[in-house]
């Protein structure tokens, strides 16, 4: 069965800065994301890839009605004061939660909530693995890509991307074995 997930802002963003919009997009999952993401898009260039892949068919956009707006704003009312989740973040939670679908942030406060919801959550980490794993990126390309992520996005855990670039290095420990 394929995999079906949500994406929110962030993912999209991040994944074009760095160049793999294309090779996420072929991971063999069906690919959702909300309106309110879709209008969070500001960058020409951001919005103008995301959408061809929406043009395309292989990236569908769900928008909500008045009732379900009303549902996801209780949503961040809830857990906004403890979390900083926005009514976009929370679109992307509600429709995942709602679905039964894998929910994809870098935002950790947004994904451990969610998992506390009951909600499949996952991170760009995540992301990286499964490019590698389904070929769609070279553990070179990998270890590139993720270097200059890390640079555009120093919110992302720290200690977890170390010790993927370390793996993908080649690096060693003090024992002798691989990273």
């Amino acid at each position: 069965m394929k995999q079906i997930v949500v994406n929110d802002t962030n993912i999209l963003i991040d994944l074009h800065e760095v160049g793999l919009l294309d090779e996420f997009f072929h991971l063999p999952w069906e690919m959702y994301t909300t309106d309110l993401v879709m209008s969070k898009l500001q960058c020409e260039s951001q919005r103008d890839a995301v959408l061809r892949f929406k043009e395309n068919g292989v990236l569908h956009v769900a928008q909500f009605n008045f009732e379900e707006i009303i549902e996801i704003s209780k949503l961040q009312q809830r857990f906004g004061k403890k979390t900083n989740v926005s009514l976009t973040d929370c679109s992307v939670w509600y429709y995942a939660m709602q679905n039964g679908y894998i929910m994809l942030t870098c935002d950790h406060k947004l994904r451990q909530s969610a998992m506390r919801d009951g909600v499949d959550a996952k991170g760009i980490l995540y992301i990286f693995d499964m490019l590698v794993e389904t070929e769609a990126i070279s553990l070179e390309e990998a270890f590139e890509k993720l270097s200059l992520l890390y640079i555009f996005n120093p919110r992302l855990p720290k200690d977890e991307m170390d010790k993927l670039l370390k793996l993908w290095s080649g690096e060693h420990d003090e024992k002798g074995g691989r990273l």
